[in-house]
């Protein structure tokens, strides 16, 4: 079994850094992490690596993110999943969840069979992917008026059973399923969803307080892309009422996704977030569509049969009015920056963010940490978050950039 000792790093766990760290793997896993060297570590290698005081942080996950570098998941071929699977891996992701818009059955059900597809294909590092951890599915179920960039023709009522028919289909594939709690129909929605063993996000919703926390009592444990699509206090007969927005910040049963990418969240609300749900709670997501590492220019949000044209100026898209935002064009490091520099958190704090946070979230105990016996799937970056190298598996499959080729 092939050994490789990474040395004079520093190693960015959830609960801080290994200054000065070595770090060993033995084939796909972890084998040992001792700060400044030590006497386990030993003095033979198949190779050493010299991190040359760069960090060494676990693969990044993105549990929503609907495409990149030119493809988007809702396409439904091999093609597009990989452009969009190579763009996020190069900027350090090595597992995430392709995530859907509202669409038709048929598009649904090209998605979860492809996206089966390409998990069994990525779990030989050899083909340099980042891992599939299951497809995070927007809609049908949605408030219209909290519908954001989603197309509004197929938005559906979730008591007219079609879930069942859509978890049938999804045959396991799927793993996130953001709805709106207020809809009729919703509680049974949610108890065959948890029966099924799929994560319940309230989102894309117009609910009050009190309907979250029914949403809570029914299984939900997460709130999608803080701030957007969701309903804030309204004043009926003078009273305020709160809505998700506000009970997404109270309740600690709800981690909450967060788009920090600098454009979706100022400075100011990036702290606010982190003063409320503190960092346990708070998961990084791109929530990127195909113009992701991409220059400016007009791209299909959604399939290029159903989507919707959008507009990036290489910040972000947005929808034809030219002011509603239609997701990011971000990648993983550049949330981190983001939530380092505007959020005012330390770096082992936002890494954790888009690492050991979804991957707890998810019930995934082998990724999202650097810790002895967990895969190596592992990101060496410079000050700043500039990704130099990722590793799968204990395989360099990315170089600054560019995907290591098979035999390299």
């Amino acid at each position: 079994m092939r050994t490789v000792r990474y040395i004079n790093g520093c190693i960015i766990t959830p609960w801080g850094y290994v200054e000065r760290g070595t770090l060993i793997t033995r084939g796909e896993r972890i084998a040992i992490i001792s700060e400044g060297g030590g006497t386990r570590i030993p003095l033979e290698a198949d190779e050493t690596v010299d991190l040359e005081g760069d960090y060494l942080a676990p693969g990044f996950l993105d549990i929503h993110v609907h495409g990149g570098g030119g493809g988007d998941f809702m396409d439904g071929t091999q093609d597009s999943f990989r452009k969009a699977m190579a763009i996020h891996l190069a900027h350090g992701t090595t597992g995430l969840c392709p995530t859907t818009l509202t669409a038709t059955m048929e598009e649904l059900k090209q998605v979860f069979g492809q996206s089966a597809a390409m998990r069994r294909l990525a779990e030989n590092p050899k083909e340099g992917l980042p891992g599939i951890l299951g497809v995070h599915m927007e809609g049908p179920y949605i408030a219209e008026p909290m519908k954001g960039a989603q197309d509004a023709e197929f938005i559906r009522d979730p008591r007219d059973g079609s879930f069942r028919q859509i978890l049938e289909m999804a045959a396991g594939e799927l793993k996130i399923w953001t709805a709106a709690p207020e809809l009729p129909g919703a509680s049974a929605f949610a108890a065959e969803a948890r029966r099924a063993g799929v994560l319940l996000s309230v989102g894309h919703s117009d609910a009050r307080i009190e309907e979250v926390e029914q949403a809570v009592r029914d299984g939900y444990t997460m709130a999608t892309h803080l701030y957007s699509s969701m309903s804030t206090i309204i004043r009926e007969n003078g009273c305020r009422r709160p809505g998700v927005l506000e009970a997404s910040l109270l309740m600690d049963a709800l981690d909450v996704e967060v788009i920090a990418d600098g454009m979706h969240l100022p400075a100011s609300l990036l702290q606010l977030i982190v003063k409320t749900k503190g960092v346990e709670h708070i998961i990084l997501v791109t929530d990127a569509m195909r113009g992701a590492g991409m220059g400016p220019g007009r791209y299909r949000l959604g399939s290029q049969k159903n989507g919707q044209e959008v507009i990036s100026d290489g910040e972000i898209a947005r929808l034809q009015d030219g002011i509603s935002f239609a997701g990011s064009v971000a990648t993983a490091d550049r949330l981190i920056r983001v939530m380092n520099e505007q959020g005012q958190v330390p770096l082992w704090q936002a890494v954790r963010m888009m690492t050991y946070n979804p991957a707890r979230a998810l019930g995934e105990r082998e990724i999202g940490s650097l810790e002895t016996g967990k895969y190596a799937d592992m990101v060496r970056f410079a000050p700043g978050v500039k990704v130099k190298e990722v590793y799968r598996r204990g395989r360099l499959v990315c170089k600054a950039g560019r995907k290591q080729e098979a035999g390299e």
